[in-house]
């Protein structure tokens, strides 16, 4: 069941800072890697190109819950841990959103390359924990 995301912490994923996609490969270990992100309408969305590893994982086990974490880069004491499942892969408006996020954390539309392809991912967040130095997120 999803967990409600206070202002606070709403605020706090507002910001440009990059998030570390946790995932989980064939194996079992772990694989970690940064993303850009957005919080939209109770969900956590990201984006990447369908040869990235990470999105192998979500679509070979579509019921993968997978792990964010955001790290304020001038402070590792505030930070948020949003563990979540996927609930969709699409490739429905994925250009239109790896050129907002691009324009959020670059500041320009994403570069594209002749047949490159994306994939919007829509996480539910399940769990979250972390805060602001020491303090829970509201």
């Amino acid at each position: 069941m999803a967990v409600r995301i206070g202002e606070q912490l709403q605020a706090f994923a507002a910001e440009k800072i990059p998030a570390i996609l946790g995932t989980v490969r064939r194996d079992g270990s772990a694989q970690m890697n940064p993303v850009w992100f957005e919080y939209d309408d109770g969900y956590f969305w990201i984006n990447g190109g369908p040869q990235r590893g990470w999105l192998r994982h979500i679509r070979r086990d579509p019921k993968q819950r997978v792990t964010l974490l955001l790290i304020d880069p001038k402070s590792m004491w505030r930070w948020a841990q949003i563990q979540g499942r996927v609930v969709d892969v699409t490739e429905e408006g994925a250009w239109e959103h790896i050129d907002r996020l691009s324009r959020r954390y670059l500041g320009q539309e994403y570069m594209r390359r002749p047949g490159d392809k994306r994939l919007k991912v829509k996480i539910e967040p399940l769990r979250v924990t972390g805060g602001d130095n020491r303090v829970p997120w509201d």
